[in-house]
Order: structure tokens, then sequence, then C-alpha cells
């Protein structure tokens, strides 16, 4: 499914910025300065090129951005973690007791 499908999907559009920032910080992803206030910049470990790897998300969840933004970092960390795209939402969305 492209970027664009995923981003309407009920599970995208359910799920918060700070849901995903939380579920970064707890599996060891750092985050970094940007300048442009209206976005957070995470980065961990580094691509098959030596350069970081990063999640890039929106600071809110009301910009008209942010399924977009969501839908592309889900799909980076389900490639990462092997994960299909709707465990990785199901994982970003339970409470991290649970793991």
């Amino acid at each position: 499914m492209t970027s664009e499908v995923l981003s309407n999907s009920v599970q995208i559009q359910k799920l918060r910025v700070a849901e995903v920032v939380n579920y970064l910080q707890q599996n060891g992803w750092v985050a970094i300065a940007h300048r442009n206030p209206r976005l957070l910049v995470f980065e961990k470990g580094v691509d098959d090129r030596g350069k970081p790897i990063q999640i890039v998300l929106p600071s809110q969840d009301d910009y008209e951005d942010t399924p977009y933004l969501l839908t592309k970092a889900v799909n980076l960390l389900s490639v990462l973690q092997s994960m299909s795209f709707e465990e990785m939402v199901t994982a970003i969305d339970s409470d991290p007791r649970d793991r």
C-alpha cells in the first residue's frame, strides 16, 4: 500500500504524535535539534551508506501533514522491526507496561 492510502487508514487517524514519540524514546531513538520548531527529529543507527536513520514527526497532531508523517514513521519502524504496518501501529498504540 502507498503512504497516501495508509495515511487515510483508521489506525493512523487514531495515532497521536505523543504515542510515537513515547515509543521512540522507549526504544533508544534520540531526539536531535531541528531548526523548524514544527518538526521533531529522532535518530537511531545508520543505514547501508553510513548515514543516520532519521524519523521526522510533526510537533502537533493537528497539522495537515500529520497523518502522512506518522505513516512514514510507522512504515520505517515496521521495516526496521520486521513487523507489518498494522502490528507496528498496535505496538506503538499499546501501553508500554504491556510490552
